[in-house]
């Protein structure tokens, strides 16, 4: 979806400091997460715990940035390392599931479409 000139001055951005954290639950993966919703985007500032593993394969395509920590995308035949500093694109319809690395909590920032 393309925003107008006029949706994306009226965004002005997205205050994560100062919004308050709520449970993230999805099983293998709880955490915390800052949501925020721009027209058909869910826009995530999202914490697991050291050593989640998603027990889900998800087909939701994602765009995202680590922040903090470390954690592996497994696909149904590759895995992708991911480390602060590192995007990633899981395009949709591709099965996925995370795993976090032991030892460290992830931050990670995703957005993704709302159906």
């Amino acid at each position: 979806m393309t925003m107008t000139i006029k949706e994306l001055e009226a965004l002005g951005g997205i205050d994560f400091p100062n919004m308050e954290w709520t449970h993230w639950d999805k099983p293998g993966a709880n955490g915390r997460v800052k949501i925020s919703y721009i027209g058909n985007k869910r826009i995530r500032l999202l914490e697991l715990p050291p050593g989640f593993n998603e027990e889900n394969w998800c087909l939701k395509g994602h765009v995202g940035y680590v922040l903090d920590g470390e954690f592996t995308i497994h696909y149904k035949d590759r895995k992708v390392s991911c480390s602060p500093g590192m995007g990633f694109v899981i395009p949709d319809g591709d099965p996925h599931r995370s795993q976090g690395k032991d030892g460290s909590s992830t931050l990670v920032f995703v957005m993704d479409e709302m159906e």
